[in-house]
């Protein structure tokens, strides 16, 4: 495992270049080509599709039409027809025809030609917007819905993307920190056994130290599998082949402290998180479905107008002489004596409603939740931090003391293992919580909902910083 100050390799395979990525190319890339994501951009463009297709019963719908008859009892030789169509937002439905038929027989030919425009207009059940344009409404809150849950994946994408980054410098940390024990312990081997030379030591030391150089091998083995296993992960989210050559340009993470209003990330998270955004249009959507059912427990009446036109002559432009000419106007109207169904609809509209208020509220507490646990989290990895560094201050004093008072003969090489596995453990957990620490900042900020992908990771976001670290 090849290690390096400003790149590491997170792949190894044969052919083709390899290529280094820092943290902002990897959550580009990982956007472009994380599998689970890509089925999220296929749900946005089948709601786009769905609104497509719901906007098209507005449009102008022409047919035309063409019979041809056989035979010596064919009334009619040939028709040709031609129907158009057209729905008004408010629920009016204009519509036109025109037929021209023609037939032959003993007695001559004869052709026959039909205009007639027709207007519908709802004025109970199916009336206005609310009927009209519930279904293109439908299919708008579905692709804003859809587009929502992209952008919902496509932060949560992004943090884990930064989390399996930081996993890999906790990881590659802690291989440096089994090295470098490896490398003490092998120099507390040899200086047991020349002690043991000249009788400074017992046989019990040479054993307490190579059974310690042991641990060592075997920890250096553990958390070289570990480190592979993380950038498993990495190229996982990233969309990329196990063959593929990657190398990834670190970041030496340092900590900051962070100052935490935890009401006023609330209050933030509250205002703008995406999910109650859409709990709220859900409510409405809700509310919209409930007039629609109401509206249909109305009976059917409808304002009719229709005017046509006749012509008959003996060839087909004769017949356009159109002479006869008549104007209906008429009202049509039914009642099923069945409702089940409109009543079964609109007594489930209302409680649908009432389930989308108490849905907000649940939201609304998880989300309060959530800033607060993440915000809690920060402060302890902070917290932890400051500690860890104490820790490693002492470890590393008790080391160079055993260390010395064992070159002295005043004690066994047993102080110097105890030391070395306090400055080993202070060492990975100060390593393991500063990546924790960049990892939960990242988290409190998709909580609250102030992560913004573009600025988070545009060019030069996490440019490599000074070392704040034992």
């Amino acid at each position: 495992m090849l290690l390096a100050s400003q790149a590491y390799g997170v792949a190894q395979g044969p052919g083709g270049a390899e290529r280094v990525l820092s943290l902002e190319e990897a959550v580009k890339l990982a956007l472009t080509n994380n599998l689970h994501l890509m089925s999220t951009v296929d749900a946005v463009q089948g709601a786009l599709i769905s609104e497509h297709l719901a906007e098209s019963r507005f449009n102008l719908k022409i047919t035309p039409s063409y019979s041809r008859g056989v035979g010596e009892q064919t009334i009619v030789d040939q028709r040709f027809g031609l129907d158009a169509s057209k729905l008004l937002p408010f629920g009016t439905t204009l519509t036109g025809s025109y037929r021209a038929d023609s037939a032959s027989n003993d007695f001559g030919n004869f052709n026959n030609s039909a205009l007639s425009f027709g207007v519908t207009q709802p004025l109970l059940r199916g009336f206005g917007k609310k009927s009209t344009v519930f279904n293109l409404e439908n299919a708008r809150r579905s692709l804003q819905g859809s587009e929502r849950n992209l952008e919902l994946a496509r932060q949560r994408l992004a943090v884990d993307v930064v989390a399996s980054y930081y996993n890999i410098v906790r990881q590659r940390g802690l291989v440096e920190v089994a090295q470098k024990s490896l490398e003490r312990n092998k120099e507390l081997l040899r200086a047991s056994e020349a002690r043991l030379e000249v009788g400074l030591a017992s046989k019990l030391d040479v054993f307490r130290a190579e059974l310690q150089l042991s641990r060592a091998e075997e920890g250096g083995i553990l958390r070289g599998e570990a480190l592979e296993l993380a950038i498993d992960a990495f190229k996982f989210n990233l969309g990329l082949g196990h063959l593929e050559r990657v190398s990834l340009e670190m970041v030496e993470p340092e900590y900051q402290p962070l100052e935490i209003e935890v009401d006023a990330l609330t209050r933030i998270a509250l205002q703008n998180r995406i999910e109650l955004h859409e709990e709220r249009d859900r409510i409405q959507d809700s509310r919209r479905s409930l007039s629609r059912s109401k509206q249909n427990l109305l009976p059917v009446l409808d304002l009719n107008l229709r005017y046509e036109q006749r012509g008959i002559g003996e060839s087909f432009y004769s017949s356009l002489d159109f002479q006869d000419s008549a104007l209906n106007v008429f009202l049509s109207t039914s009642y099923a004596l069945d409702r089940s169904s409109e009543n079964a609809s609109f007594a489930l509209s209302q409680i649908d409603v009432d389930a989308r208020r108490r849905s907000l509220r649940l939201v609304e507490y998880n989300v309060a939740n959530e800033v607060r646990a993440a915000a809690r989290n920060v402060e302890r990895v902070g917290k932890s931090i400051l500690l860890q560094e104490r820790n490693f201050d002492f470890a590393e004093k008790q080391l160079r003391l055993a260390t010395l008072r064992y070159q002295r003969g005043l004690a066994s090489n047993f102080d110097i293992i105890d030391a070395e596995n306090n400055l080993i453990q202070a060492r990975s957990n100060y390593v393991s919580l500063l990546a924790d620490y960049h990892v939960s900042q990242m988290r409190l900020k998709r909580v609250t909902g102030t992560l913004d992908i573009e600025k988070e990771f545009a060019p030069g976001s996490f440019l490599p910083s000074a070392r704040h670290h034992p």
